[in-house]
């Protein structure tokens, strides 16, 4: 079962394995900034994969995932206000307490479809957006400065053990969407996407199996906000805006919406971009150096209209087998 895994998600695996490795490298060349760079990679990254679940392999355009991953990292900047540090016990919270949320949401949202469920996923996100704004208690607008969450014997303040407490989530998370599309399960959300009256004609629900779909997705969402509230010790309502919803609809998109390893090479290319165009306009054109999207925009949409699958549809049509591409 393992060897039919890495022969169906081979790009994957190594993508994990470039990560598991990546501290080696920037050690030896005394590049310690990158290590961030790669953390919020990995962290958009697993937010990603969580939202392509409904996304790529249920046809479901939501717009308001991030306000999952806002509630992730608030369960961890409040409890860590009312001296509750434990790192475990906020995942916990954070898998808890969206997973209750994507319940209630996703009850409600996936009665309808099309522009119907998009409008009302985001009057959700932005009512949580305003709700947490309004908590001046906790900061409001201006967001709520923390430490790193204790994770008993993982001290996150040294070195490179943040980066690995992420990692070897992600590789847990990635291990599992692996299982969950192949199963029964994810055979059946797929075929919903394609046709969800001749699912509902087999004698199947296709509402709980989309219910179940979204839910899974709130908790990688969940703890995905989680983790990046611990990285960057701070946690504000702009965590849960709703063009934090656009940015990982981008990074699906630009990656490939059919692809389990599809939202981690977006994240990958997209946050890359980010940190490289600004430096190359500079250099190129300083005048337009703070608008790097003026180049980015042309290049999503060249991915869009030229490579069908986004950049793993590009390279699964020139080195994959075809009958193995969709599961890469």
């Amino acid at each position: 079962m393992v060897l039919d895994l890495f022969k169906k998600f081979t790009t994957l695996w190594i993508i994990l394995v470039v990560l598991a490795f990546f501290p080696i490298f920037t050690s030896t060349f005394d590049l310690p900034f990158w290590n961030d760079v790669v953390m919020r990679i990995m962290l958009l990254g697993m937010a990603a994969m969580g939202l392509n679940i409904v996304f790529g392999f249920g046809g479901m355009v939501s717009f308001g995932h991030a306000a999952f991953m806002g509630v992730g990292a608030y369960c961890a900047g409040i409890s860590q206000y009312y001296g509750l540090d434990n790192g475990w016990y906020q995942l916990l919270m954070s898998a808890v307490s969206c997973g209750i949320l994507g319940i209630m949401i996703g009850f409600l949202a996936l009665r309808t479809s099309g522009i119907y469920f998009i409008m009302i996923t985001l009057a959700f996100a932005q009512m949580l957006y305003f709700f947490f704004v309004s908590l001046e208690q906790f900061g409001g607008d201006d967001g709520l400065i923390m430490d790193r969450s204790d994770f008993i014997f993982i001290d996150l303040y040294e070195p490179l053990r943040l980066y690995y407490l992420i990692f070897f989530i992600l590789a847990a998370v990635s291990i599992m969407l692996m299982l969950l599309i192949r199963s029964r399960f994810g055979v059946i959300l797929q075929a919903i996407k394609s046709n969800e009256s001749r699912v509902e004609a087999m004698g199947l629900n296709p509402l709980k199996f989309k219910l179940t779909g979204y839910v899974i997705s709130a908790v990688i969402c969940g703890l995905s906000g989680c983790l990046f509230a611990s990285w960057q010790e701070f946690v504000s309502p702009d965590i849960m805006h709703w063009t934090r919803s656009g940015d990982l609809m981008i990074i699906i998109i630009l990656g490939g919406l059919t692809y389990v390893a599809g939202p981690l090479v977006g994240a990958i290319v997209f946050l890359l971009l980010e940190e490289l165009l600004p430096d190359l306009l500079h250099v190129v054109f300083p005048s337009i150096a703070e608008n790097w999207m003026i180049i980015f925009g042309p290049l999503l949409i060249a991915v869009v209209l030229f490579g069908k699958g986004g950049l793993m549809g590009v390279v699964g049509n020139r080195f994959t087998r075809p009958a193995a591409r969709k599961d890469q």
